[in-house]
């Protein structure tokens, strides 16, 4: 991977592509903490944090080096990430569980000094609006590295054989390209064998997904998160280092969501404790949601800041939406 980066390095250089230039010296960095290289990796952030913002070659010239191109980029989409865990409210024990991991990421070296590797197969489960796929964004950012989230819809094949061919490609890229694999919706790949609606495709592609796990020695990250855990067929649990469980938000979590979406308004911490307790059972999504149609309102209304009012009323409509879905 570094010989690739290197010479795109020069590549940008010496075409005065400062955006890829710019792309590829992080990626290099990512490389590095990767690697386990974790000083080298933050001596080379460093350096770049110093570095003037790029402008590109032309317009429209900014490529993410990260992004899969090619056969690769019907399958797997993304690129790097500025979500961090700062921006992920999350229940204690599961914040506790993620930094861990993040931890073990950033400290390879010296986990394999003693003959382990960090924990880097994940399996979020939990209800839907949860910040399953939100925690994959802010780990991927959090280890910078990007984020390649795997295209269940392109995954499927008419085709007899096909779907266990792209997942192959999947496992091949993730040494070649260092990064962190999301399957979301994970249960669509990975359903047990042998139910009632089960066909042989689904069997040969769950087998082919355990078979691959097993002789994964990357260094990337796959995460897998569901909705249906109990949908999962049983080998898969056993191929994971780490099952979190993602929960709805409790009252403190909703208020602390609140605040984290609508800080710039400083808004009275009594009324979002107030309004965080009338707004039990929404999700996480249903909350971020009801903080951006505050701020539609408000804006729409030409004012400058947003009321108490504003927030009843924005997550009283996802309430009102959400009840009439059911």
């Amino acid at each position: 991977m570094k010989p690739d980066i290197l010479k795109q390095l020069l590549e940008s250089h010496a075409e005065g592509d400062e955006a890829g230039f710019h792309k590829a010296a992080l990626q290099l960095a990512s490389a590095e903490s990767t690697a386990g290289h974790v000083r080298v990796a933050e001596e080379l952030r460093s350096i770049i944090a110093k570095m003037p913002p790029p402008r590109s070659k032309r317009p429209g010239a900014i490529v993410d080096i990260a992004q899969p191109r090619g056969e690769m980029a019907d399958i797997l989409e993304g690129g790097h990430r500025e979500e961090r865990l700062r921006d992920v409210v999350l229940l204690d024990e599961t914040r506790s569980q993620i930094e861990r991991a993040l931890r073990e990421n950033r400290s390879r070296g010296r986990l394999e000094k003693w003959g382990v590797g960090p924990r880097r197969r994940l399996l979020f489960h939990g209800p839907p609006g949860c910040g399953k796929t939100l925690t994959a964004a802010a780990m991927a950012g959090e280890l910078g590295l990007p984020l390649m989230t795997i295209r269940v819809d392109a995954l499927f094949s008419r085709f007899l054989g096909a779907t266990a061919n792209h997942l192959r490609s999947v496992f091949a890229e993730m040494p070649r390209r260092p990064g962190v694999y999301l399957f979301d919706e994970f249960d669509a790949v990975a359903k047990a064998r042998g139910d009632s609606q089960d066909v042989g495709e689904m069997s040969r592609i769950v087998t082919a997904f355990l078979q691959l796990i097993d002789a994964d020695v990357s260094g990337s990250l796959l995460i897998a998160a569901t909705n249906h855990s109990q949908l999962l067929d049983h080998a898969v649990f056993r191929r994971f280092d780490l099952i979190v469980p993602f929960q709805p938000p409790g009252p403190s979590q909703i208020e602390a969501l609140l605040g984290l979406r609508l800080r710039a308004f400083e808004l009275p911490v009594g009324g979002l404790r107030e309004i965080a307790a009338a707004a039990a059972g929404l999700s996480y999504a249903d909350v971020a949601r009801a903080c951006d149609d505050a701020i539609r309102s408000m804006a729409l209304d030409g004012h400058e800041q947003i009321t108490m009012e504003d927030v009843a009323n924005a997550l009283e409509g996802v309430r009102r939406r959400d009840q009439h879905l059911r």
